[in-house]
């Protein structure tokens, strides 16, 4: 039975109540906590159905919360809560969780801990009783910490780089912590492929979904109050589910089952981004399809497979927007490292040019489509007048004064400037705007 008191108080009631909590370090970690701030509290035990979200002050978590309250959305929006305190168990039916790694809300619990699942990310929490989950306590990320005075009773524990204390633990299926000892059976394997930590075989036959490889896609399930353990008989899925999950996050599409992995599914996951092509099915891959993907996006060539890569190919990707670090340099040309820098969606990168194809026409490109950062370094590199180059931008038009005046300004290019534009109208414009530099060059 459901049966709960949540309230809202201020932190001043909260240390006035509870001085106590203002010993732990954690309370208050960074001193940027004001008394008007809040705090979600409970005088007694609470049971809960359904899943308890830590991170109070993420949209979603905070439609919950209102909900929850029986509060208006906007309410919620308004007020700043930094913490939950519960003076008492927790009994939850579903999980705990705490998705975001980065940072979180102070918790602390008076008693014992009862749920399905535990996760535990950014926040910084403290349990004085025992945690007893059905399936997983897992714990990831260094931004926060978890104490748990009592005994961690749990199928499976993880820990991954987190600061996690306990005092005992039972885990009867699999325990990995990597500021632990580990079980030589339960470590991980590194993927130079996919530069991945890839969960051990020990873990993997324990989870109803087998094509769950790391600890990040295993938070994921959790995230998602998932039950993941094949021993409890999880709930099958359904396209539905998939295409859902998919939708919310491509890379899912990696973890949907071979049956439910069909053309459509994976048209949209591209639709949302190219990133997704490494996971659809590999009999779906075509050159037709990597043109389409490269043709939208330049930058979809880092992920097509080598063997649909030619000349082409890579020109195509340049006509796109692209760098040129993922092109392969076996296709690179003077005039595909021009096309790359012409159509290229951000500051061009000198620094990646091979010093063949750096000439004086390259150069002046270089300036004209941006800051030219890198200019001197490559002009000395590679025995090319800075100078020359400079003023054969300057004659390609006086828009290009900006690029000059802004970011290679010096009385030469000023005096040559004024050499070809002096009689024109605009000129007088690039004076004013510059005004600051032009008298420090008086001077």
């Amino acid at each position: 039975m459901q049966t709960f008191n949540f309230k809202l108080i201020t932190i001043a009631e909260i240390k006035t109540k509870y001085p106590f909590l203002t010993e732990d370090e954690k309370f208050d970690y960074f001193d940027e906590w004001e008394d008007g701030y809040f705090f979600l509290t409970a005088d007694e035990d609470v049971n809960f159905e359904g899943n308890f979200y830590l991170d109070l002050y993420e949209d979603k978590e905070k439609k919950w919360l209102a909900n929850l309250l029986n509060l208006p959305a906007k309410k919620i929006e308004e007020i700043r809560i930094e913490g939950i305190f519960i003076y008492g168990n927790l009994s939850v039916s579903g999980s705990i969780i705490n998705a975001e790694g980065d940072y979180g809300p102070y918790v602390f619990i008076s008693g014992s801990v009862n749920c399905q699942s535990l996760l535990l990310g950014g926040a910084n929490v403290e349990v004085k009783g025992n945690v007893t989950a059905q399936e997983v306590v897992m714990t990831y990320y260094n931004h926060g910490s978890f104490n748990c005075s009592g005994s961690i009773n749990s199928p499976v524990f993880i820990v991954t780089d987190h600061n996690t204390v306990f005092a005992e633990r039972k885990n009867d299926l699999f325990y990995y912590n990597d500021r632990d000892e580990i079980d030589p059976k339960n470590e991980c394997e590194y993927d130079d492929e996919t530069d991945e930590e890839i969960i051990s075989n020990e873990l993997r036959k324990l989870l109803d979904n087998q094509l769950i490889e790391t600890f990040e896609e295993l938070e994921r399930d959790l995230a998602r109050g998932e039950w993941v353990l094949k021993q409890n008989n999880p709930p099958a899925k359904t396209y539905e589910y998939w295409r859902d999950r998919v939708l919310a996050n491509y890379r899912d599409l990696k973890l949907v089952p071979k049956q439910f992995k069909t053309e459509e599914l994976c048209n949209l996951a591209l639709n949302i981004t190219f990133h997704a092509l490494p996971f659809i099915g590999q009999d779906l891959i075509t050159s037709e399809l990597c043109e389409k993907l490269v043709s939208k996006d330049g930058f979809a060539i880092q992920v097509i497979p080598d063997e649909f890569i030619t000349k082409e190919f890579c020109f195509r990707a340049a006509q796109s927007g692209t760098m040129l670090r993922l092109i392969p340099s076996a296709y690179y040309s003077g005039e595909l490292v021009l096309l790359v820098f012409k159509n290229g969606k951000h500051e061009p990168d000198i620094n990646d040019v091979p010093a063949q194809f750096i000439t004086e026409d390259l150069l002046i490109e270089y300036v004209k489509i941006g800051k030219g950062l890198w200019l001197d370094k490559a002009c000395k590199q590679n025995g090319i007048d800075k100078l020359q180059v400079l003023k054969l931008v300057i004659d390609s038009g006086i828009k290009y004064l900006d690029n000059i005046f802004g970011n290679h300004f010096s009385k030469e290019t000023v005096d040559y400037a004024f050499s070809v534009y002096k009689n024109q109208e605009e000129w007088g414009k690039y004076i004013q705007k510059y005004k600051q530099k032009f008298e420090r060059l008086e001077k």
